[in-house]
């Protein structure tokens, strides 16, 4: 049947209807459809296709609820007509945005006819909203990495200024002294300063290699490349390099490993961090103290890792400042050794690249336990 027939014949609105630019729609109250042409263009399907479907067929899925709700008020007479804008399906399955008013045609004793709606097209209005939303957001985005990279700056040339300077100004001062004055020194006090001159060397090496590390991650040059790995093997050569610096401070290294475990990892950002987080241990423990390494099998596809010292530890106030860039937590260790705080902003990074977690537990002056994770091949 024709819908337009119901409109008691009026001429003037069935051509307005026909021939309207706008989208328009008479919808009877058992749902069935007739649409204008141009409603028929808006959405790409030909005009016997709609009269067949029903309007909850073409709306977007998020819409059918709040389109209901819209209707019923109108039904009920809590509203004479609703204007919203909706989300249309196109026949290609791209979205159409339109502007909706919708009134309800009664009969002479108010009984509910059908719906009349007109729809605009709204889509290029609301594709532009969206483009410029997405602008924000990147440009957002953009000024908080700037903001952010020149925060790194900042701690970087801090670390140079700072932590650079004091072991380089100390190697100096001792190599000068023997410089001038090595004639007159007995073997004892050169022993002394060549100690002293090999901890300045090694606090500027360690420096310095996370200071590359670090600036070859903010270059983004770091490539991931996991690969199946034995960590036992990972581990006994990360500790290798420290049994004679664990020796001159006297400090016990232990093993603690629970199996041979595969892990799927990138085996040089795991040196890098088991080196960091040995070091450090190290570093801030006594002489007659301890450093454990320990591995064990938390999950079906994760290994848990663990760098236990008995050393200076940490309170809570320092503990929460560890792997934040913006946060000063250098200090110096058992030994006099120096530190920057960057290692542990690196051992941060090159674990979540290998989609692992990082964390500590400390106790002030009782020890502090570093742990971390990394994926098992099954």
């Amino acid at each position: 049947m024709d819908i337009l027939n119901n409109i008691n014949g009026d001429e003037i609105f069935r051509n307005l209807f026909e021939h309207s630019t706008v989208g328009m729609s008479i919808t009877s109250m058992d749902n069935r459809l007739y649409p204008n042409t141009a409603f028929c263009e808006m959405l790409g399907y030909t005009k016997e296709e709609l009269i067949n479907k029903k309007w909850a067929e073409y709306t977007h899925p998020d819409d059918i609820a709040c389109n209901h709700a819209l209707l019923n008020r109108i039904i009920t007479g809590h509203e004479k007509s609703v204007r919203w804008e909706k989300r249309y399906l196109h026949k290609n399955g791209s979205t159409v945005w339109g502007d909706i008013h919708t009134f309800l045609h009664r009969d002479a004793n108010g009984l509910p006819i059908h719906f009349i709606t007109t729809v605009n097209n709204i889509t290029k209005t609301k594709n532009f909203e969206a483009a410029l939303v997405e602008s924000e957001q990147n440009f957002k985005f953009q000024n908080e990495q700037l903001l952010l990279s020149n925060t790194e700056k900042d701690k970087f040339f801090a670390i140079l200024a700072h932590d650079l300077r004091s072991p380089l100004s100390s190697f100096l001062g001792l190599a000068e002294v023997m410089s001038e004055d090595i004639n007159n020194m007995t073997m004892s006090e050169i022993e002394d300063i060549t100690k002293s001159l090999f901890l300045s060397a090694s606090n500027l090496y360690q420096l310095l290699e996370n200071l590359l590390e670090w600036s070859v991650l903010r270059r983004g040059n770091s490539e991931y490349h996991p690969e199946p790995t034995s960590l036992n093997s990972l581990i006994k050569r990360s500790i290798d390099p420290f049994t004679e610096s664990a020796r001159r401070k006297d400090i016990t290294l232990e093993l603690s490993l629970e199996q041979t475990f595969t892990v799927n990892c990138d085996i040089r950002m795991t040196e890098t961090i088991l080196r960091n987080l040995i070091s450090n241990a190290i570093k801030y423990t006594n002489a007659k103290g301890s450093v454990v390494l320990n591995t064990k099998s938390v999950i079906d596809n994760e290994i848990l890792i663990s760098v236990t010292d008995n050393g200076i530890g940490m309170d809570d106030g320092l503990r929460n400042k560890l792997f934040k860039l913006n946060e000063q937590v250098s200090r110096k260790g058992t030994g006099g050794e120096a530190s920057s705080g960057l290692g542990l902003l690196i051992c941060k990074e090159l674990i979540e690249r290998q989609e692992g977690k990082i964390w500590v537990e400390s106790v002030e002056n009782k020890g502090s336990t570093f742990f971390f994770t990394l994926k098992l091949v099954n």
